[in-house]
């Protein structure tokens, strides 16, 4: 078995050297070789199960910080995925809880001062790579660590600490974990303490559910002084369940294809890809009707003429929509984070990209987001009815240019540091109501 599971690391390996969009820019991120050795000492050593197998090949792929690359798991493996029941933050040399969700021992603002009897950055250094999103403390994520640790040492607010064993939770199903939009409306706010401010908290763009909220609030929304959209922790979605949004975004009447404007991305035909592509087009072919069967067909064509080609450059436009301009005086806050990506985080480059065009109105306030947006595509390889392999096949152009997010995210307007203060105070949503 251990000899299978190593079979599929290299198979792994080779789709992440030869197929991966992100070459040669992320290639200095790829720990292979220590890679490959923690492997053949664990399956020396009969350790090397089904857990340490996602364990290692998630971490292995962690390190390339692309937030697009995952290793699946069915439930056909023995092992599934797990949390440990609440959720942490770096600050200084402790990582602090900003959440609590099964896990009851723990309190919001405890500190975590030592995992299995380590300082955060000496357990880091005990890992191969750097499985935590890098080396900015801000930007770390360490969730998947704690949930992987034994114990931990927790410093609670009153000064007293406790050894405590770190217990599994299974994690909810992707459906299970989609948490609905809110809308809050709050008086006596701004710098003058005399304006109404509306807040819609976006969890995801999966489905239609923003659209649904903004319409249940359409007076709030229309008639506030100022609006925070708040998109910190999406990651799931579509950006054209994004768009009732964008109607909030902008001071005259704006086109989104003519904002963007005409965009270049390279997309890597490799044979590999150009057959897992097709076999994508082919499933929505099927599925398309008349009028859309046309279009899917041209790119079925398209990606057997490009096969075997490697990188070809395609040129990309947005929609054609046309987006009216939000009520006059009304100002829009967009609140964002390291965990902002995918359709929330396109939402960053749009207001970036309307603010330095003179129509934007929106001021990104937080810290900036996860940098997710260079690659793009999907492509999953199944390797037997337990594993699968997620990764992105095309790339933009300033990526390819080495000019790429990756790591860096989009800057917010108004930066507001995370200090361990945040576990009782939202300071960034402060920022935004007084600025």
């Amino acid at each position: 078995m251990a000899e299978k599971r190593e079979m599929v690391l290299r198979a792994v390996m080779q789709i992440l050297e030869e197929d991966y969009a992100g070459q040669p820019e992320c290639t200095s991120r790829n720990d292979a070789q220590q890679w490959l050795a923690a492997f053949a000492s664990a399956g020396k050593a009969g350790a090397l199960d089904d857990g340490l197998f996602m364990q290692y090949l998630s971490q292995y792929l962690a390190g390339f910080m692309d937030p697009n690359l995952s290793f699946e798991a069915s439930p056909e493996a023995d092992w599934q995925p797990f949390t440990c029941g609440f959720s942490v933050r770096r600050f200084g040399d402790a990582l602090y809880v900003t959440e609590v969700r099964e896990e009851v021992r723990l309190t919001l603002g405890d500190a975590l001062v030592l995992l299995n009897e380590s300082k955060p950055d000496e357990h880091l250094s005990s890992l191969i790579g750097n499985p935590v999103n890098g080396s900015d403390p801000e930007r770390q994520l360490w969730d998947e660590m704690v949930a992987r640790c034994a114990h931990v040492l927790v410093r609670h607010a009153d000064g007293t600490e406790e050894d405590i064993s770190i217990k599994r939770f299974p994690r909810p199903g992707f459906v299970q974990s989609l948490r609905p939009p809110t809308v809050e409306v709050l008086d006596g706010v701004g710098p003058d303490g005399d304006e109404r401010a509306v807040v819609v908290r976006v969890h995801h763009f999966v489905d239609d559910s923003v659209l649904s909220a903004m319409q249940q609030h359409f007076d709030e929304l229309a008639h506030a002084r100022r609006v925070i959209i708040d998109v910190r922790d999406a990651e799931e979605g579509m950006i054209g369940n994004a768009y009732p949004l964008m109607a909030l975004f902008f001071d005259r009447e704006v086109n989104l294809k003519d904002l963007v404007g005409q965009e270049f991305v390279y997309t890597r035909y490799t044979q590999r890809n150009a057959h897992l592509r097709s076999g994508q087009l082919a499933r929505l072919l099927d599925r398309s009707d008349a009028s859309g069967r046309e279009w899917v067909q041209a790119e079925i064509d398209h990606v057997a003429a490009c096969a075997g080609q490697g990188f070809v450059k395609e040129a990309e436009f947005e929609e054609d929509m046309l987006f009216p301009p939000a009520p006059e005086g009304q100002q829009v806050f967009l609140l964002t984070d390291v965990r902002t990506r995918g359709a929330a985080e396109r939402l960053a480059a749009i207001a970036e990209r309307a603010a330095a065009q003179g129509c934007g109105k929106v001021r990104r306030v937080g810290r900036a987001t996860r940098g997710g947006l260079d690659y793009a595509n999907l492509i999953a390889v199944a390797f037997d009815e337990k594993f699968s392999l997620v990764y992105p096949i095309s790339k933009t152009e300033a990526a390819h240019e080495g000019r790429g997010m990756l790591g860096q995210g989009i800057a917010p307007d108004v930066y507001v540091p995370f200090t361990s203060e945040e576990c009782m105070r939202d300071l960034v949503l402060e920022a935004a109501l007084s600025c």
